[in-house]
Formats: structure tokens, C-alpha cells, sequence
């Protein structure tokens, strides 16, 4: 018996992108839910955000293989195969920390909403 493929990662990045337009028309047209529920939303989206931070370095380390190996940058010179390689790790590695930034600020906001709850 064949082993089934896995999905390719492009297709599971589409499928979390649907997850995630489905929840913002949930939130933008449902009524409003308790404060317990809003807690672990914003929570679930804080660890939802620092996984897609920690997935950004994976996507550089295949651009630089897929370099090596010869599947991208053939037209370019090697300099230029890897300056185009190093923009786009720089606009990755921008975006993680956006990432970052915003699974901190969501977990303070968990936090603080925890606090207005309880008082």
C-alpha cells in the first residue's frame, strides 16, 4: 500500500486563509459572544499568528535550495539570482516580525481582557 502524499504547503496556506476569512465573516456578522469566548478567540489568533511567524524562515531556507539546486534564478546571473533571493528573505524576515509583534500584542490584549473579566 502507497503512502498518501501530503498536501503541498501552498494549498494548507490556502486552507488556513479560508479558516481564517470564514472567522472574520463570523465576527463581522454574528452577535456578540461572552468575553470568556472573545478571551480564547483572541487567543487562539495569538498562537495562530506567532506559528505563522515561525513558519516565514522555512520558506527562505527552500528559496535558497530551490536557488542551489538550480529551479529559480536561471535567466539571472549568480549574483543577481542571489540578491533577488536576499530581498526576498528580507521582506520575509519583515514579515515575521510583524508576526511576532502581533501575537505579543494579542497576548497582552488576552491578558488585559482577562483582567477587565475578573474584575
Amino acid at each position: 500500500m502507497r503512502p498518501k502524499p501530503e498536501e503541498p504547503s501552498y494549498l494548507l496556506a490556502a486552507q488556513a486563509g479560508s479558516v481564517v476569512r470564514r472567522l472574520y465573516r463570523r465576527m463581522r456578522d454574528d452577535e456578540p459572544t461572552s468575553p470568556a469566548d472573545l478571551r480564547r478567540t483572541i487567543g487562539a489568533l495569538q498562537q495562530l499568528a506567532d506559528d505563522l511567524a515561525h513558519v516565514l524562515p522555512g520558506l527562505q531556507g527552500q528559496l535558497e535550495e530551490s536557488l542551489l539546486a538550480g529551479r529559480v534564478g536561471a535567466g539571472d546571473t549568480a549574483t543577481e539570482a542571489w540578491a533577488k533571493v536576499a530581498d526576498v528573505g528580507h521582506s520575509l524576515a519583515e514579515a515575521r516580525e510583524g508576526g511576532l509583534l502581533m501575537a505579543a500584542e494579542l497576548r497582552a490584549s488576552q491578558r488585559m481582557l482577562g483582567e477587565l473579566a475578573s474584575s
